[in-house]
Protein backbone atom coordinates (compact mmCIF):
# COMPACT_ATOMS: atom_id res chain seq x y z
CA UNK A 1 0.00 0.00 0.00
CA UNK A 2 1.29 3.26 -1.19
CA UNK A 3 1.88 6.53 1.60
CA UNK A 4 -1.48 8.68 1.59
CA UNK A 5 -1.16 12.39 0.92
CA UNK A 6 -3.47 14.86 -0.57
CA UNK A 7 -2.54 16.06 -3.96
CA UNK A 8 -3.41 19.48 -5.00
CA UNK A 9 -6.27 18.86 -7.23
CA UNK A 10 -8.32 17.29 -4.30
CA UNK A 11 -6.91 20.45 -2.10
CA UNK A 12 -8.69 22.67 -4.82
CA UNK A 13 -11.59 20.30 -5.51
CA UNK A 14 -12.51 20.69 -1.81
CA UNK A 15 -12.00 24.73 -1.88
CA UNK A 16 -14.18 25.00 -4.74
CA UNK A 17 -16.83 22.55 -3.42
CA UNK A 18 -16.64 24.89 -0.15
CA UNK A 19 -17.04 27.82 -2.04
CA UNK A 20 -20.24 26.45 -3.91
CA UNK A 21 -21.59 25.91 -0.72
CA UNK A 22 -21.14 29.35 0.54
CA UNK A 23 -22.55 31.33 -2.65
CA UNK A 24 -25.41 29.09 -2.49
CA UNK A 25 -26.20 29.95 0.84
CA UNK A 26 -25.55 33.52 0.54
CA UNK A 27 -28.01 33.41 -2.72
CA UNK A 28 -30.29 31.53 -0.82
CA UNK A 29 -30.82 33.86 2.08
CA UNK A 30 -30.93 37.19 -0.65
CA UNK A 31 -33.72 35.87 -2.65
CA UNK A 32 -36.04 34.20 -0.18
CA UNK A 33 -39.38 36.32 -0.71
CA UNK A 34 -39.02 37.86 -4.57
CA UNK A 35 -42.25 37.81 -6.34
CA UNK A 36 -40.27 35.30 -8.78
CA UNK A 37 -40.56 32.40 -6.33
CA UNK A 38 -43.97 32.34 -6.00
CA UNK A 39 -44.23 28.88 -7.91
CA UNK A 40 -42.61 27.37 -4.58
CA UNK A 41 -44.34 29.15 -2.46
CA UNK A 42 -46.76 25.86 -2.27
CA UNK A 43 -46.79 24.62 0.81
CA UNK A 44 -46.12 20.77 -0.48
CA UNK A 45 -43.54 21.81 -2.78
CA UNK A 46 -41.67 23.39 0.52
CA UNK A 47 -42.37 20.39 2.51
CA UNK A 48 -40.87 17.98 -0.02
CA UNK A 49 -38.34 20.42 -0.47
CA UNK A 50 -37.74 19.95 3.38
CA UNK A 51 -37.96 15.86 3.50
CA UNK A 52 -34.98 16.20 0.69
CA UNK A 53 -32.88 18.59 2.95
CA UNK A 54 -33.53 15.95 5.84
CA UNK A 55 -32.52 13.18 3.69
CA UNK A 56 -29.45 14.72 2.38
CA UNK A 57 -28.25 15.46 6.04
CA UNK A 58 -29.20 11.92 6.94
CA UNK A 59 -27.31 10.46 3.80
CA UNK A 60 -24.04 13.24 4.63
CA UNK A 61 -24.76 11.62 8.89
CA UNK A 62 -24.78 8.30 7.92
CA UNK A 63 -21.43 8.23 5.78
CA UNK A 64 -19.87 10.45 8.32
CA UNK A 65 -20.45 8.50 10.89
CA UNK A 66 -19.37 5.62 9.38
CA UNK A 67 -16.20 7.11 8.28
CA UNK A 68 -15.49 7.21 12.13
CA UNK A 69 -13.00 8.95 14.53
CA UNK A 70 -10.04 8.09 12.12
CA UNK A 71 -11.13 9.40 8.76
CA UNK A 72 -9.18 12.13 6.95
CA UNK A 73 -10.07 15.60 6.93
CA UNK A 74 -8.47 18.39 5.21
CA UNK A 75 -11.06 20.90 5.63
CA UNK A 76 -12.29 23.06 8.56
CA UNK A 77 -16.04 21.53 8.52
CA UNK A 78 -15.27 17.82 8.43
CA UNK A 79 -12.87 18.32 11.42
CA UNK A 80 -15.83 20.22 13.16
CA UNK A 81 -18.20 17.24 12.20
CA UNK A 82 -15.66 14.58 13.21
CA UNK A 83 -15.23 16.72 16.78
CA UNK A 84 -19.21 16.70 17.31
CA UNK A 85 -19.56 12.91 16.48
CA UNK A 86 -16.40 11.90 18.53
CA UNK A 87 -15.60 14.47 21.32
CA UNK A 88 -13.71 12.00 23.11
CA UNK A 89 -11.37 11.29 20.52
CA UNK A 90 -7.83 12.74 20.14
CA UNK A 91 -5.85 10.96 17.42
CA UNK A 92 -6.02 12.28 14.10
CA UNK A 93 -4.65 9.96 11.44
CA UNK A 94 -3.05 10.96 8.17
CA UNK A 95 -3.43 7.61 6.45
CA UNK A 96 -7.30 5.87 6.16
CA UNK A 97 -6.64 2.71 7.39
CA UNK A 98 -8.87 0.61 5.28
CA UNK A 99 -11.30 1.04 2.20
CA UNK A 100 -15.05 1.58 3.84
CA UNK A 101 -17.24 -0.15 1.86
CA UNK A 102 -20.39 -1.43 4.16
CA UNK A 103 -23.24 0.52 5.73
CA UNK A 104 -24.18 3.74 3.63
CA UNK A 105 -20.97 3.22 1.79
CA UNK A 106 -22.20 -0.17 0.08
CA UNK A 107 -25.01 1.75 -1.26
CA UNK A 108 -23.10 4.99 -2.27
CA UNK A 109 -18.97 5.35 -2.79
CA UNK A 110 -19.46 9.46 -1.68
CA UNK A 111 -22.60 9.81 0.86
CA UNK A 112 -20.90 12.92 2.46
CA UNK A 113 -20.87 14.82 -0.97
CA UNK A 114 -24.24 13.36 -2.43
CA UNK A 115 -26.06 14.30 1.15
CA UNK A 116 -24.74 18.07 0.93
CA UNK A 117 -25.85 18.22 -3.19
CA UNK A 118 -29.15 17.21 -1.66
CA UNK A 119 -28.92 18.98 1.52
CA UNK A 120 -28.38 22.27 -0.77
CA UNK A 121 -31.15 21.45 -3.60
CA UNK A 122 -33.43 20.70 -0.67
CA UNK A 123 -32.94 23.71 1.29
CA UNK A 124 -33.23 25.99 -1.69
CA UNK A 125 -36.83 24.34 -2.15
CA UNK A 126 -37.71 24.42 1.28
CA UNK A 127 -36.94 27.94 1.46
CA UNK A 128 -38.53 29.03 -1.78
CA UNK A 129 -35.56 29.94 -3.62
CA UNK A 130 -35.43 29.41 -7.26
CA UNK A 131 -32.38 30.95 -7.68
CA UNK A 132 -30.39 28.77 -5.50
CA UNK A 133 -31.84 25.92 -6.61
CA UNK A 134 -30.70 26.49 -9.91
CA UNK A 135 -27.62 27.58 -8.27
CA UNK A 136 -27.08 24.18 -6.34
CA UNK A 137 -27.88 22.29 -9.64
CA UNK A 138 -25.73 24.17 -12.16
CA UNK A 139 -22.54 24.67 -9.77
CA UNK A 140 -22.81 22.53 -6.17
CA UNK A 141 -23.84 19.36 -7.98
CA UNK A 142 -21.09 19.49 -10.94
CA UNK A 143 -18.66 20.44 -8.55
CA UNK A 144 -18.98 17.55 -5.83
CA UNK A 145 -19.24 15.08 -8.92
CA UNK A 146 -15.43 16.68 -10.56
CA UNK A 147 -14.27 16.33 -6.01
CA UNK A 148 -15.73 12.85 -6.31
CA UNK A 149 -13.67 12.16 -9.23
CA UNK A 150 -10.53 13.67 -7.81
CA UNK A 151 -10.99 11.24 -4.80
CA UNK A 152 -12.04 8.07 -6.71
CA UNK A 153 -8.34 8.82 -8.38
CA UNK A 154 -6.28 9.02 -5.34
CA UNK A 155 -8.51 6.26 -3.38
CA UNK A 156 -7.32 4.19 -6.04
CA UNK A 157 -4.18 4.71 -6.10
CA UNK A 158 -4.00 4.40 -2.51
CA UNK A 159 -5.61 1.28 -2.58
CA UNK A 160 -5.34 -0.29 -5.88
CA UNK A 161 -7.16 -3.36 -6.88
CA UNK A 162 -9.30 -3.36 -3.02
CA UNK A 163 -10.58 0.12 -4.40
CA UNK A 164 -11.47 -0.93 -7.94
CA UNK A 165 -13.45 -4.39 -6.67
CA UNK A 166 -15.46 -1.47 -4.41
CA UNK A 167 -16.01 0.86 -7.26
CA UNK A 168 -17.12 -2.41 -9.14
CA UNK A 169 -19.77 -3.25 -6.30
CA UNK A 170 -20.65 0.12 -5.93
CA UNK A 171 -21.32 1.94 -8.95
CA UNK A 172 -22.30 5.25 -7.30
Amino acid sequence: MKTFALDRKYIIAYWVTLATYIVAFTIMILTIGYSYNQSFENPWIRRIGLLIFLFGWLVWYLGRKKLGPDSVDIDPLGSISRKMLYPSHKNIHIKPPKVINNGIYSITRHPQYWGTVLFYIGLSIALASIPALVFSVLFVLPAHIWRAAVEEKMLMDLFGEKYIDYKEKVKH
